[in-house]
């Protein structure tokens, strides 16, 4: 079994319902894992770079709603 490093966050647009969805990834934005939900942008942002305080290296989201 290979032990996956998940070192990203990602924020991604969910086009049906027009939330955020958060994501852990690899450094490649591989073996993505589910986290959350979150509704409007900014909070989506702010959901994520509190989850990643201290615990991975990147947030990667959308430079705008």
């Amino acid at each position: 079994m290979k032990d996956t490093i998940h070192n990203t966050i990602a924020v991604e647009l969910d086009i049906n319902s027009y939330s955020y969805c958060l994501y852990w990834q690899d450094k490649d934005g591989n073996n993505s894992e589910f986290i959350c939900v979150v509704h409007g942008f900014e909070n989506a942002i702010r959901v994520a770079n509190g989850i990643a305080h201290e615990q991975v290296e990147f947030v990667i989201h959308p430079c705008s709603a």
